[in-house]
């Protein structure tokens, strides 16, 4: 692909902190110059590992990948007892979050207090934070929404991610969840803007996630000619065993290969 790079390009790898595996896939793409951004979980079991490589890439940016599901929390269990289960981790996943959110079941008070204990975990690593977004998009969800830019304005976070992809862009099976994303991101941005916090233009990624293709790239190259771009990623590498993460049915090593092949060397 003909290197042209455009200021107005963000190409973010989530997960960073995560697991050894995934650390190991981003840290080769933004080795490589495909990736300037970077998402860390502050919960991650491979937590310093990301932030012990973030400090010696002092020109990686690094925001935060709030995270209220699957993981286990930063906070006591005993503080937070609507998020967790009895075994104290977050539950499972979005849809039985969402099923106890929509029911009133997730108490909002405890949502700041984990979330607020994950950005302090990473600042106090001596991270510059550049960013906020979540697993599973969970920060959209109004309530969430509230919080997390309030959070976002106390630590100095100056942007926040919108998913606001055109509806028709990726299959069926995500026009609808695209729908109700784009909606709760029209009302996140105008809200972000009373906190002068920032979003992109536009953003790819939701309609292909964790299976990233050239199509995608190449619409994300072309509308960072005039427009502030995110494009969101997950890169890794396979491994015999990923332990909770099996589940995903994520195909790391191609998300890696297809960034690489399309984006080596853009922001070196």
């Amino acid at each position: 692909m003909e290197k042209k790079q455009h200021k107005n390009l963000i190409v973010n790898a989530d997960d960073f902190g995560l697991a050894p595996h995934i650390n190991k896939g981003i840290m080769e793409v933004v080795e490589k110059g495909a990736v300037n951004s970077v998402s860390v979980v502050a919960n991650g079991d491979a937590l310093d590992e990301a932030v012990d490589f973030i400090q010696k890439h002092p020109e990686l940016k690094a925001g935060i990948h709030l995270t209220l599901i699957g993981e286990k929390p930063v906070s006591d269990c005993n503080i937070i007892p609507s998020l967790v289960t009895c075994d104290g981790f977050f539950y499972p996943d979005y849809k039985t979050f969402i099923r106890r959110y929509t029911k009133g079941e997730i108490n909002p008070y405890e949502i700041r207090i984990e979330l607020d204990a994950q950005i302090k975990t990473l600042v106090d690593k001596g991270l510059s934070l550049s960013h906020c977004d979540s697993h599973q998009h969970l920060h959209l969800l109004k309530k969430i929404s509230y919080v997390t830019l309030r959070l976002c304005h106390t630590h100095r976070i100056k942007r926040i991610r919108i998913v606001n992809e055109g509806v028709f862009s990726g299959s069926l099976k995500h026009v609808i969840p695209l729908i109700a994303m784009n909606s709760f991101s029209y009302r996140i941005k105008k809200m972000a803007r009373t906190y002068n916090i920032e979003t992109t233009d536009r953003f790819l990624g939701f309609s292909t996630s964790m299976n990233i293709n050239l199509n995608i790239i190449k619409k994300a190259l072309h509308l960072s000619e005039q427009f502030s771009v995110e494009l969101m990623c997950h890169p890794g590498v396979n491994v015999h065993d990923p332990g909770r993460y099996e589940n995903w049915g994520m195909d790391w090593d191609r998300e890696r290969k297809t960034i690489l092949e399309s984006l080596a060397g853009y922001f070196l």
